[in-house]
């Protein structure tokens, strides 16, 4: 009976629900320190593509752009879009991006299963069209399964064969962090948190996309750390990293994209 309830449609509409209304909460609640906001502003109001990125840990914060900053903004011209995977987790956070009102996009390159793998490509497909008509993409840049804090190079590939900036956004806040995979930060309202927008990354076909990836990573690693300072984060501690090479995330959807287009 239990299996049979876990398999419910009804079970990630609840849950995916819960969770944007906690992430909701956590944005008007917990006591921000904003830095930044000139790098990420022009873009998101604007019909120029970029990708928007952050970790995986911080994705219970991430509502904060949402939420709470960019509704005193000018309305985009298009949609901005949220890049989730295919998985039954994946389900969670799509209902709580629909309640976010973000266009979203369900496609992983990390499994390497035929199906998973053609799922992938589509999503990459989509996120390439999206931003072809001028939108943002967000995603957890090291999800959806790790290597924690480790930039996967299959965004970096997808940012640059759209010659779309990567906007950062160090997230944090004085908060638990759970024995996750990712150890993902839980903030109660009220908290000390922060957000910390570092310059965007321009990208191009012509960047070597290895160097351009240990760029994004560099830059992101110390956005974050200025939002920790700022948080006052107590146990800032990174988790372990593996290297790039042993990342879930992969290239082969947007390799597939580069030889066929989108």
């Amino acid at each position: 009976m239990f299996k049979r309830l876990s398999r419910s449609p009804a079970i990630p509409f609840i849950g995916g629900t819960l969770i944007w209304a906690y992430m909701a909460i956590m944005a008007r609640t917990l006591r921000w320190r904003i830095e930044g906001l000139e790098h990420i502003r022009p873009l998101w109001e604007g019909d120029t593509p970029f990708l928007l990125a952050t970790w995986h840990s911080r994705i219970l914060l991430m509502a904060i752009l949402q939420t709470r900053l960019s509704r005193r903004w000018k309305k985009p011209p298009h949609p901005t879009a949220l890049m989730v995977s295919n998985s039954r987790d994946g389900e969670f956070t799509r209902r709580s991006g629909i309640w976010l009102r973000l266009h979203i996009i369900r496609g992983s390159a990390a499994n390497k299963s035929k199906t998973k793998d053609k799922r992938g490509m589509l999503g990459a497909r989509e996120a390439m069209r999206v931003m072809s008509q001028g939108g943002g993409v967000c995603v957890t840049i090291d999800g959806p399964k790790g290597p924690p804090e480790v930039v996967g190079l299959g965004a970096v590939k997808l940012a640059q064969q759209m010659n779309a900036p990567i906007v950062l956004y160090g997230l944090s806040a004085d908060a638990r962090r759970l024995k996750t995979w990712d150890r993902l930060l839980f903030p109660l309202p009220f908290a000390r948190a922060a957000v910390v927008f570092p310059k965007p990354v321009a990208t191009s076909k012509s960047m070597d996309s290895e160097s351009l990836r240990n760029e994004v990573e560099r830059a992101l690693k110390e956005a974050t750390a200025r939002a920790n300072v700022l948080a006052g984060l107590k146990d800032a501690h990174h988790p372990s990293s593996s290297s790039a090479l042993e990342q879930a995330p992969q290239v082969e959807a947007v390799a597939a994209l580069e030889r066929g287009g989108p």
